[in-house]
């Protein structure tokens, strides 16, 4: 299964910097309350979770290259800290082209960011600082 999201995942976990900041913890869609350790999954993490996709029509079918927002969510125990994380998330993402697992991301471009202050569910967490940015992923889907 292609999946641009995994090539982000990749770029981000793979980069220096933000993994010093967050390590590997970023994940689809909602966060486990332990990794695959049995550790406990605690702040700062990210989710990412698909928003969209539009695909672009010609006379006889789909071009084959959509363009797919993907709505990241960073959480921080403080403001700062969920600043940090986003800022080199964003370092990573914004204009990011490249393969993994034979999917090709063309370009990725950040759209919007907002701010937010969150109770997480679940876990037994305090209330979080949350950023999110959505980008739109153009991609090789064929």
């Amino acid at each position: 299964m292609k999946s641009p999201e995994a090539v982000l995942r990749a770029a981000l976990v793979g980069n220096a910097t933000f993994s010093a900041l967050a390590g590997t913890k970023v994940f689809p869609v909602l966060a486990p309350e332990t990794d695959a350790a049995g550790n406990k999954v605690g702040l700062p993490f990210v989710t990412w979770r698909r928003s969209a996709i539009r695909r672009q029509q010609t006379l006889g079918a789909p071009m084959g290259m959509p363009i797919t927002s993907v709505e990241f969510n960073v959480f921080g125990s403080t403001y700062e800290q969920a600043r940090e994380v986003a800022d080199a998330m964003r370092s990573v993402l914004d204009g990011y082209g490249g393969t993994v697992n034979n999917t090709e991301v063309k370009q990725t471009s950040l759209e919007q960011e907002s701010d937010d202050f969150v109770t997480l569910a679940g876990a037994e967490l305090p209330p979080a600082y949350q950023i999110t940015q959505q980008y739109d992923v153009f991609w090789i889907e064929s």
